[in-house]
């Protein structure tokens, strides 16, 4: 089934990396083919070219998501891109729709980024993919540039060793065989096979971490400090040996659950060292699990509780989604719920082919354009309304989730005694 004559150098480092990754190419077989998730980007778009001269094609299983989050021409291109080729290519694929506004909505619940709830989603529909076809894995074409942004992005973040070393080669059945591969090694080998691809147009923005470090922080090191690549990776290695030894030592000491959540005897968790006990707290979010990320000042102040004079009332604290209490003798650990989202509300209005409308309360940080043409906070719009703070959270807002940058476009104030704002 393999297909080993003539292959390229790229060629060649794909096979390695998936060696590498855990995944040897005899694996592969019929019972088991070998996944791919495909964007339309070059990177993937690369991987897929590789893989078709290792393997037979009807041994390969695509996938490609669209999130429906930018511009319907574009996100829809990038789809028909993709299924365009596989069937050129003869190979499977199959195309994940989110319906428009589920990433927003799935944001807002759970209190974290589009970003991180478009990789929520993805994911999901990544396992099922799986499960669906039985795969012996499922291939992600991140690759050495996407390694160094994350190492640069974990560390500006305050991250330790936990996330010090980057994108992991393999995790379940989630394998990276282009670690080793650079971007210019990419687009030289679509190059060669004369292939195009696709370009996400979200890739220039900078407010995003990811792309500042991509289009300021990289090029100024390369422009100034001579082999900071290697030294970056090599540094990283070390993390992940950190990172395993710690995680050995912490699989050691069991959270116990109940219906409410985890819990563990106070003297075992402060029995541990301060870096075990970070640890063991970020696990139980995993456990739990948890959609939002546990702040660093949370677990810090946890780490370091001693009780002494509240040790008969104990402590308790909550941020991302998690609740944590402890006390002389025991340390609880569990989901809470979303303030905002309990006094607020969220939902689908208007949905077709053109458009998607929301309507939902308040949020911090909402603005709303004004008729000279500047954006104006909500909040000081209500300031100026005197709208007291019970009705803060009830006048609706509506917001465009179809138009770029999805933007808030009235605010219903005359349902509760005030004013309309409505931008024409």
């Amino acid at each position: 089934m393999e297909k080993s004559a003539g292959m390229t150098a790229f060629e060649e480092k794909i096979s390695s990396g998936l060696v590498s990754a855990g995944l040897p190419p005899e694996s592969v077989c019929p019972e088991h083919p070998l996944g791919l998730a495909v964007s339309g980007g070059a990177d993937s778009i690369s991987l897929l070219l590789a893989l078709l001269s290792l393997f037979d094609a009807a041994l390969i299983r695509v996938i490609t998501v669209n999130h429906n989050i930018r511009e319907e021409n574009e996100t829809a291109g990038d789809a028909r891109f993709v299924m365009d080729l596989c069937s050129r290519l003869n190979v499977s694929c199959t195309l994940v729709t989110i319906p428009r506004g589920k990433v927003f909505l799935e944001a807002e619940k759970d209190g974290q980024g589009i970003e991180a709830a478009a990789r929520a989603l993805r994911y999901q529909a990544f396992s099922d993919f799986i499960s669906q076809e039985n795969l012996s894995a499922l291939c992600l074409a991140h690759n050495q540039n996407d390694l160094l942004e994350t190492i640069l992005m974990r560390f500006l973040q305050g991250s330790g060793s936990e996330g010090g070393g980057g994108i992991l080669r393999r995790r379940n059945h989630f394998v990276r065989p282009m670690l080793d591969v650079s971007r210019e090694e990419i687009e030289a080998y679509l190059h060669e096979c004369g292939q195009d691809w696709r370009t996400d147009s979200t890739n220039a923005d900078t407010a995003y971490l990811r792309n500042n470090i991509r289009h300021n922080l990289i090029p100024f090191l390369d422009g100034h400090f001579k082999g900071w690549k290697k030294a970056v990776l090599y540094g990283a290695e070390k993390a992940r040996d950190d990172n395993d030894a710690l995680q050995a030592l912490s699989d050691r000491t069991v959270w116990g659950r109940d219906e409410k959540g985890l819990f563990m005897d106070a003297a075992s968790f402060y029995g541990q060292e301060k870096a075990l006990r970070r640890r063991l707290l970020y696990q139980a979010c995993n456990l739990l699990p948890c959609q939002g990320r546990l702040p660093y000042s949370l677990v810090r102040r946890v780490c370091a509780w001693k009780g002494d004079e509240q040790e008969k009332k104990g402590l308790s604290l909550s941020a991302g989604g998690v609740e944590i209490s402890l006390n002389s003798e025991k340390i609880y650990v569990k989901k809470c719920q979303n303030k905002a989202t309990e006094s607020g509300f969220l939902d689908i209005i208007k949905e077709d082919s053109n458009s998607v409308l929301l309507r939902r309360s308040l949020q911090s940080g909402d603005v709303i354009r004004a008729k000279d043409g500047s954006m104006k906070p909500v909040q000081k719009i209500f300031t100026d309304w005197k709208v007291s703070a019970e009705d803060k959270n009830r006048i609706p807002l509506i917001q465009d989730l179809s138009r770029e940058g999805q933007p808030v476009i009235a605010i219903l104030g005359s349902e509760f005694g005030y004013s309309d704002w409505i931008v024409k």
